[in-house]
């Protein structure tokens, strides 16, 4: 059973982050063959534009459901919305399409996906002209610690200039460690784990985006030293003036690609039969601009396996 969670762990931190099977009979033998579908709910919280009181400096708490489904043959395919729950300009804001390959056996984990985002023109959440992304990483596993390596490509055209090509790169390097105790419950099909992870994080962070790697920016809790951009934009459609001199923003469209910050994880995996709940936790620590105060924000998953 042990092999086979770990598999799973690694299903969820690969769609999830940088994220049981049915019965006895699945969890043992023949991983490498194995589909598996799932369903979920996500919830944290987002930058938010209050559009009554031109507050664009708090969060909203949002609803994301999702489902995906991972082929034996290494494809996957997740559908995912993302839903305001803010008493202003609430609804769905974000929907996402991923198709991905990926693999959860051997030494060397691979992982490549192509994801299309679709801004639903929400007034209260900043407007990002980045509406594709090609991310890829190498996860290396070990007995003591894992690594991993990533880069995630973000592109589009921004229709608030003249609908001009752009694009945005972040990389990352990072170690890991599963700490993982099974058999648990009256049945032996319950299990905790624990992930905590270290992660170094660089980028050019031109532009308000929903990447995989930009929880920084997306679910940023100090959201007054965000920026959006440097172009001085209207807050309600999606930037804030940035003629603040004594700050340098963290998005900026001068920015060149450098390191951005520190990342500290913690990721818990509570698996109930067919049902998995992760909370998790981020710590940032900046490294780029004026204000290096640390921050960070929470995430809860709740996940059935089918």
């Amino acid at each position: 059973m042990k092999n086979n969670l770990i598999v799973f762990v690694l299903v969820l931190l690969s769609v999830n982050l940088f994220s049981q099977e049915e019965d006895s009979k699945k969890l043992v033998g023949k991983i490498k063959d194995y589909s598996s579908l799932w369903a979920g709910v996500e919830t944290s919280t987002t930058t938010y534009i209050n559009t009554n009181t031109k507050d664009s400096n708090s969060v909203s708490l949002f609803i994301a459901p999702y489902v995906d489904y991972y082929h034996k043959s290494g494809f996957g395919l997740r559908v995912k919305a993302y839903a305001l729950t803010a008493p202003v300009n609430s609804g769905i804001y974000l929907t996402s399409t991923s198709l991905y390959f990926a693999k959860y056996t051997g030494k060397v984990l691979p992982f490549i996906s192509y994801t299309r985002y679709i801004e639903n023109s929400n007034a209260s959440i900043p407007y990002s002209p980045i509406q594709n992304e090609v991310y890829g990483h190498l996860h290396f596993k070990n007995k003591y610690i894992d690594s991993w390596a990533g880069v995630d490509i973000g592109f589009g055209n921004d229709e608030q200039n003249n609908n001009t090509s752009v694009s945005d790169i972040n990389a990352f390097t990072a170690v890991s460690h599963l700490f993982l105790k099974d058999y648990l419950g009256p049945k032996k099909k319950n299990a905790i784990g624990f992930i905590p992870s270290v992660q170094l994080n660089a980028g050019t962070d031109k532009y308000f985006k929903f990447l995989r790697t930009s929880g920084y920016i997306s679910q940023n809790t100090k959201v007054k030293r965000i920026g959006y951009g440097s172009r001085g934009r209207n807050p309600g459609q999606g930037g804030n003036n940035t003629s603040d001199s004594i700050y340098t923003y963290t998005i900026n469209e001068t920015n060149t690609f450098n390191l951005s910050n520190v990342e500290v994880n913690l990721h818990v995996l509570f698996f109930l039969n067919n049902f998995s709940i992760e909370p998790s936790g981020s710590m940032y620590f900046p490294l780029r601009g004026e204000d290096r105060t640390p921050y960070g924000y929470w995430q809860i998953n709740l996940n059935y396996w089918f």
